[in-house]
């Protein structure tokens, strides 16, 4: 398609007709997934620790994830939110701590922290859409409990920088990995390089068993707080079968976190497929923006860790403006592109705004023994609310071919011609 072609958004021809591939995990699901559930249904066993034929699959899926992602414990869990409340469990993490995180990702992760008792202090972002290393040390204080650096849509933040900070003031870091299983940073996955990494296989994710999470550490000690708190606080001897094995920390108050043998024997068929999943994601994401990268007015995305692109170009405009127009032209032209959560900070959330919980008492702000005087409002944060109102995710799937690359380009090609 020629770039001297009318813009689809102000009446000309498209340059893509035809929907283009979606799903990352879900893109790769096939008989394999259906057989491995199948399996498990007809064992009657569903619950992971005992049943009349029971198969261990959350068990194998966790071995396999220790294998593939090289980590030296796994606790498998029922979503990634879920692996995120028993991270910070695991780290002690509670009433009158504060938890680093940043202004831009999706609000389980505030969500985690709220509920775990913790106040969330939001810092910026870089040009990473990760945390800014400079503000992380800026807003550590004495209740800093944890730091969580989020790998937003594939893409690593600057995790040396980020673990000097904390080693430099003693604070654990919470991976949250949610989007990234299987990336890597400097040749380590993303999710180990912290004290604790916590991983979601919810429908959208790289591995999908619809709903699911995972944790990885190599902290026995972390493990084992973290295999109790998502099974009711260890309560029970049900973690390792008909014994324990090992031992295990006083039991305290928990939850119940834990997944299916469905979920796990999806989990495990799907983390097979994701080497080959990754592969192809990196070289439609290469393809697309080599084809772009000399476009003028935007820069991309920093990749501080060398692994690529993911599931998507990432790219800047100058202005929200450009930004705002460039997403609109290029849906009209068959291209889904976006913006992280609509080019908004999560604090401003409404029910983060108000500092609202189900309780209507105002949770960990509303603490008289560990009282903050934190507000969240515009502005807390504002080069995060400019690089996110600024920032474009162009989409990258495992399933697109040559053509449906070329057609992606070609859209960014004609789009940026008539509005730069």
């Amino acid at each position: 398609m020629p770039v001297t072609d009318k813009l689809a958004v102000d009446g000309g021809p498209r340059v893509r007709t035809e929907p283009l591939p979606v799903g990352r995990g879900l893109s790769v699901f096939g008989p394999e997934e259906l057989a491995a559930a199948v399996e498990v249904l007809d064992s009657r066993s569903l619950f992971r620790y005992y049943g009349p034929q029971l198969l261990r699959k959350v068990e194998a899926f966790e071995r396999a994830a220790i294998d593939a992602l090289g980590a030296r414990h796994a606790v498998a869990t029922s979503s990634g939110t879920a692996a995120l409340r028993a991270g910070l469990a695991a780290l002690g993490v509670g009433c009158g701590d504060e938890v680093i995180v940043p202004a831009l990702t999706f609000i389980a992760t505030i969500n985690a922290v709220v509920v775990s008792g913790a106040v969330p202090v939001f810092a910026e972002i870089d040009d990473t859409l990760g945390l800014d290393p400079a503000d992380v040390a800026a807003k550590i204080t004495s209740r800093t409990a944890c730091i969580i650096p989020v790998h937003l849509d594939n893409g690593a933040c600057d995790m040396d920088a980020i673990m000097q900070v904390a080693r430099q003031h003693g604070v654990p870091v919470l991976e949250d990995a949610a989007q990234a299983m299987g990336m890597r940073y400097k040749d380590r996955a993303l999710g180990t390089i912290g004290d604790i990494g916590a991983f979601s296989l919810q429908l959208e994710k790289n591995v999908t068993s619809g709903e699911g999470g995972l944790l990885l550490t190599d902290d026995e000690s972390l493990f084992l707080r973290a295999a109790c708190y998502q099974d009711q606080g260890g309560q029970f001897v049900t973690s390792s079968g008909a014994a324990r094995g090992r031992d295990y920390p006083d039991p305290f108050v928990g939850e119940n976190l834990r997944m299916t043998e469905i979920a796990g024997a999806i989990a495990e068929v799907q983390l097979g497929k994701l080497p080959a999943l990754l592969a192809s994601m990196r070289a439609n994401a290469a393809r697309i923006q080599a084809s772009v990268e000399h476009c003028d007015g935007i820069t991309f995305r920093r990749d501080p860790g060398g692994d690529g692109s993911g599931s998507s170009v990432g790219i800047f405009l100058p202005t929200a403006d450009l930004a705002t127009r460039f997403i609109q032209a290029m849906r009209a032209e068959g291209v889904p592109v976006g913006q992280l959560y609509g080019g908004q900070p999560v604090y401003l959330t409404p029910s983060i705004v108000d500092k609202r919980t189900a309780s209507g008492k105002g949770g960990p702000w509303n603490c008289a023994e560990h009282p903050t005087s934190v507000e969240y409002g515009p502005g807390l944060c504002p080069r995060t609310e400019d690089i996110a109102a600024r920032s474009v995710l162009i989409p990258v799937n495992a399933a697109y071919t040559e053509a449906d690359c070329t057609d992606v380009a070609a859209a960014a090609h004609k789009v940026l011609s008539a509005i730069s």
